[in-house]
């Protein structure tokens, strides 16, 4: 059973992933609260695979009540009594009462091991969404600062006659909608941080990757049924419900228990006496036969369940594929065509505009346009890295 620990441990400080998310994850409480439980159910394995303790009573016999009750010899049958009672549990009933336990851990192990999962991605979708608003205002902030000089030149056409005032309004307009989105996306920079908050106050290094192809979906699937702790710990969930399954018909199996009893009489002879004593389980075997069904019953849930949990996951990873397929196809598009050729449209629009032949509204559309493509190329490129960590996080390889 060790050996889940051994796991958990590497998978938690696996070099593969930056120290500071592992470090964030393995301090949250809700993953300390499933290793506190898990280390509940290791104690109660060993419990549940020992004997009962031994009872020990000492007693006096035939007590006189008014005349000398603790005088020994009065009668031959006073004796002060020392009995040891021993309940024995079969050893094929406490095996499978251990096997239920340890089933039990291997269960709540995977589902660890899933809490440890969501949190990452949960981690990973904040960092992403924050980077995104964070390029965004990097690339405002540049666009302002041409719109400013656009803003001088303007003013000092317009003084000299060449440029009519509208123009000038159209540059400062422009500003001001760059502004405003700059305050909007400060706004979503604060909110995503205090999310964030929820996981550590201060913020994991985590790299973007540059959206390429995806393997096909089948491949994913195949790699969730395998591996994946979404699904793992449902399997575990019915090899314990199977080992209760067992328990529930070792029922018909009686205990017993064994007893000795020494008698001390002072005056008279000592004697010993010895007892066995069992339960009689065919009083209640209406109810065994109940909690044998109610067994089978749970049984074929879970295993509904399963095939539910392996229909959801594969659904889940389609649905991202198709969704990580639309950005790269996207992101191709708009970085590989669609930018070169809104940046060659502006650059001939600056040539016409320096000619008198176009005014300064052709340009600043233009600007937009280049900075509606370069605000989409990062919202793809996010997208495409949070998709990619769930399908990860589906598989069991989120890292």
């Amino acid at each position: 059973m060790m050996r889940f620990f051994v796991f958990f441990f590497l998978l938690l400080h696996s070099v593969a992933l930056s120290m500071d998310v592992e470090e964030i994850i393995s301090n949250h409480p809700s993953v300390l609260e499933l290793q506190h439980r898990l280390e509940a159910l290791k104690k109660k394995e060993i419990y549940v695979s020992k004997l009962p303790d031994p009872v020990l009573s000492l007693s006096i016999t035939d007590i006189q009540l008014f005349y000398r009750p603790f005088g020994r010899s009065l009668e031959p049958m006073q004796a002060i009594q020392f009995t040891i009672f021993q309940m024995y549990i079969p050893d094929k009933k406490r095996k499978i009462k251990s096997d239920t336990v340890r089933f039990r851990y291997s269960a709540e192990y995977y589902r660890l091991l899933s809490k440890v999962l969501d949190l990452k991605y949960q981690l990973y979708s904040q960092f992403y969404r924050l980077w995104e608003v964070k390029e965004k205002l990097r690339l405002i902030k540049q666009y302002r600062k041409i719109s400013q000089d656009i803003i001088s030149l303007t003013n000092t056409l317009y003084s000299v006659g060449k440029v009519s005032q509208a123009e000038v309004f159209d540059a400062q307009f422009f500003y001001s909608q760059l502004r405003q989105r700059e305050i909007i996306l400060e706004g979503m920079e604060k909110e995503i941080k205090s999310r964030l908050g929820y996981f550590s106050d201060r913020l994991p290094e985590i790299k973007i990757v540059e959206p390429f192809r995806p393997e096909p979906p089948d491949t994913f699937v195949e790699r969730a049924e395998k591996q994946s702790p979404y699904i793992i710990a449902i399997g575990k969930e019915i090899k314990e419900q199977n080992s209760r399954l067992l328990l529930a018909r070792e029922e018909y199996t009686p205990d017993f228990g064994l007893s000795g009893t020494y008698a001390y009489r002072q005056g008279f002879n000592d004697y010993i006496s010895l007892g066995i004593s069992f339960n009689l389980p065919f009083w209640s075997k209406s109810r065994i036969d109940s909690k044998i069904l109610q067994q089978v019953y749970l049984k074929k849930s879970l295993k509904e369940k399963y095939r539910d949990r392996l229909k959801k996951i594969r659904s889940q990873i389609n649905s991202s594929y198709y969704r990580l397929l639309s950005s790269y196809s996207s992101y191709s598009l708009l970085k590989d065509v669609v930018k070169t050729q809104a940046e060659a449209v502006y650059e001939s629009l600056v040539s016409e505009y320096q000619v008198g032949e176009k005014n300064i509204f052709d340009l600043l559309k233009s600007l937009n346009q280049i900075l509606a493509v370069k605000e989409k190329i990062i919202e793809e490129t996010a997208v495409f890295n949070i998709n990619l960590k769930n399908i990860q996080r589906l598989t069991g390889e989120l890292k």
